[in-house]
């Protein structure tokens, strides 16, 4: 049976806005609205994507960029599920997961961010199979590593990944008329190769960084979402189109009067 509760808060996914309503409760217990809370994520930790490129460029360690969910939640006084989210039944305002029962809300909030759209490569989103791809591949190999991507995302991981491997042949796969020339130039001068994408090796190594997408599960549940991206729709107040009671904030969702790119 499903886990129900008259006032039942569920904040779906581990996100930055989640982790910081968690710390701002955790500051000011007064704040924190009564009822029971419940935060929903596939990891107890999750890691902050400013620190990214410092991490993959060798700067940080993966401890000094996690954030600690479980303690966050333990200090807030909210519950943790560890737990693949898979959908949402809008009519009977259950958060469905893999392989345990669905939860109740009376009121949901999502912050789940996004993955990398479609393509040849492993993706560079989620982050942790991509770093473990990483740390597998350490060392001037002979195979270049390949980065796919015409926006900042590949040119920013392609400047750290010469910082972690000062000798590693590095490419850069892009449309040509995508980049402005002032970065082709700061990637030569690092020794980077930039190559049209069609020059792609699809068995070599290498990440796939070409935009992002949210999950496809907030489309399917029937949520407002944008065709394009999959982003949901929310108002100014970042409740969902015509779903009161259902929020989203962060790479999954877009405010449709302001749209914005993610990140």
């Amino acid at each position: 049976m499903p886990l129900t509760s008259p006032q039942h808060l569920v904040l779906a996914g581990g996100g930055h806005s989640h982790a910081l309503v968690l710390l701002h409760w955790c500051m000011h217990p007064q704040r924190r609205p009564a009822g029971w809370i419940t935060l929903v994520n596939q990891q107890s930790s999750t890691l902050y994507s400013g620190m990214i490129p410092g991490l993959i460029a060798g700067h940080y360690k993966r401890s000094e960029i996690a954030i600690d969910l479980r303690r966050l939640c333990d200090r807030a006084g909210v519950s943790l599920v560890i737990a693949e989210i898979t959908g949402v039944n809008v009519s009977q305002q259950q958060l469905q997961l893999r392989d345990r029962p669905a939860l109740s809300f009376s009121q949901l909030s999502i912050n789940v961010g996004g993955g990398t759209r479609p393509g040849p490569l492993l993706a560079i989103k989620p982050l942790e199979p991509a770093l473990e791809t990483l740390d597998a591949a350490q060392g001037p190999a002979s195979p270049p590593f390949q980065l796919l991507g015409s926006g900042l995302a590949a040119m920013e991981v392609a400047m750290a990944l010469r910082q972690r491997w000062p000798k590693r042949r590095l490419q850069v796969l892009h449309r040509p008329e995508s980049v402005p020339s002032q970065l082709l130039s700061s990637l030569s001068q690092l020794k980077i190769d930039v190559l049209p994408s069609t020059a792609l090796n699809q068995s070599g190594q290498g990440l796939r960084c070409m935009g992002s997408q949210a999950p496809e599960w907030l489309s399917s549940s029937g949520l407002p979402c944008c065709p394009d991206s999959g982003r949901v729709r929310t108002l100014a107040s970042l409740q969902v189109l015509g779903h009161p009671v259902i929020f989203a904030a962060g790479d999954c969702a877009v405010l449709d009067n302001q749209p914005r790119p993610p990140s």
